[in-house]
């Protein structure tokens, strides 16, 4: 992704070296009108942002697409903080991580149950 060319006016300057000053993710949300809310606080700050996901969770609601907030590297403090104090909830990429994690260990334990289930019932059958 280019970072020079990002459809919303961000104020970001053309660096030489862009992975240096790319934008970081400040928030996850399930909910587009949360994601909106949020970015609109952090405007309403001077903080420039853009969620990514946008377009794809209003066209595609059902699959319950994460959109992701993102600010420039130095806003980062500044965005948390803006966010904590209007109350905003919101998921970090650690957080969404470590549920990620709990999840697939969850499934994982739950096709290794069914697996025995299933030999103990074909064991059963002959």
């Amino acid at each position: 992704m280019a970072y020079d060319d990002i459809i919303d006016d961000l104020g970001w300057e053309p660096v030489p070296n862009p992975r240096k000053s790319s934008p970081e993710v400040v928030a996850m949300f399930y909910d587009p009108l949360e994601a909106e809310m949020a970015a609109a606080h952090l405007r309403a700050e001077g903080i420039p942002c853009f969620l990514a996901n946008r377009t794809a969770q209003s066209v595609m609601p059902h699959l319950q697409l994460i959109m992701r907030l993102y600010v420039r590297p130095q806003d980062m403090g500044r965005a948390r903080r803006v966010l904590a104090e209007a109350g905003i909830e919101v998921e970090t990429l650690e957080e969404l991580r470590t549920g990620r994690w709990l999840l697939t260990a969850l499934f994982a334990l739950l096709g290794l149950l069914l697996a025995i289930v299933l030999v103990l019932f074909v064991a059963t059958q002959r």
